[in-house]
């Protein structure tokens, strides 16, 4: 009799520490949570990134979505987008709702193009089922930017033409004609500068760096020449040649990077007016 008594108050005190210790993980959970909450209110990003993502860790019995979709969103404010792109898909994998998942995926999408990885978002964006109007054009936006990233235009036209009411497509076709879409051309200016210094940069419209590497190619070249008949061959190619080299692959190299940025800033005009388009085109 003894020992039974023995037995039930060992049981009643078992449970009874199992029940005050989910008890006060609950309440810690919550304190933290709420924590974590106010930080993001107060803009404290990476306080409330390091905040969500203990309670990921520590709380697995709570790892509901919504607790990667914070972190997720938190990371995409902070620019931290392989972070941001990684949670998505987690909060992806854990959540039932369709149209959750579907938002999800679209974030994560979002999040890779952000990072330019604009192959991983196509694979993410084809698993998409488009069933309604609004989840079909966005999908086609989404890969039309994609495309678009990738410099394959004429997909990126075919999939933001889907976006459009304007069945004949002339103002996209407009814009897609664009030369600029193409100017200049990074190799070009790169081979025009080899041919002769500074032609590649007076091609990309960078007067100013053209006439620099023209003027510094051209003395050291007239000086490695003087430096060889004056001196001696021997020395003014060890001394000039050199420099010579380091400024005429500069200015090769420096051409390319300016064609590309420009024909960048090109892009990105013609993007934001395709953009316009459609917002013009959804709103009538």
């Amino acid at each position: 009799m003894i020992q039974t008594k023995k037995y039930i108050i060992l049981f009643s005190l078992t449970v009874f520490s199992v029940l005050l210790n989910i008890s006060l993980n609950a309440q810690n959970y919550e304190k933290t949570l709420q924590f974590a909450e106010n930080q993001l209110a107060e803009q404290n990003y990476d306080v409330a990134l390091k905040t969500f993502k203990r309670l990921i860790f520590f709380n697995k019995d709570e790892n509901n979505y919504l607790l990667h979709k914070k972190v997720a969103e938190i990371a995409l404010l902070r620019k931290k987008y392989e972070i941001a792109q990684l949670y998505f898909g987690l909060a992806y994998n854990i959540a039932d709702d369709e149209k959750i998942k579907t938002e999800l995926l679209f974030d994560k999408a979002y999040s890779q193009i952000l990072n330019k990885k604009y192959k991983f978002a196509i694979i993410d964006l084809l698993s998409i089922d488009a069933h309604d109007e609004q989840t079909y054009k966005k999908t086609n936006f989404y890969l039309g930017t994609c495309y678009f990233g990738l410099s394959e235009f004429e997909k990126a036209k075919k999939h933001f033409a889907l976006c459009l009411n304007d069945k004949d497509g002339t103002q996209l076709n407009i814009l897609f004609s664009d030369k600029k879409l193409n100017y200049p051309s990074p190799r070009k200016a790169e081979i025009l500068s080899m041919v002769f210094p500074g032609l590649g940069q007076f091609y990309a419209g960078n007067v100013k760096q053209g006439i620099n590497s023209m003027i510094l190619t051209a003395g050291l070249f007239a000086v490695g020449v003087y430096s060889s008949f004056a001196i001696d061959p021997l020395y003014g190619i060890v001394t000039v040649l050199p420099w010579f080299q380091r400024y005429y692959q500069g200015g090769y190299t420096n051409a390319g990077k300016f064609a590309k940025a420009k024909r960048d800033k090109n892009r990105s005009r013609i993007y934001n007016k395709i953009i316009d388009l459609i917002n013009s085109d959804f709103n009538e």
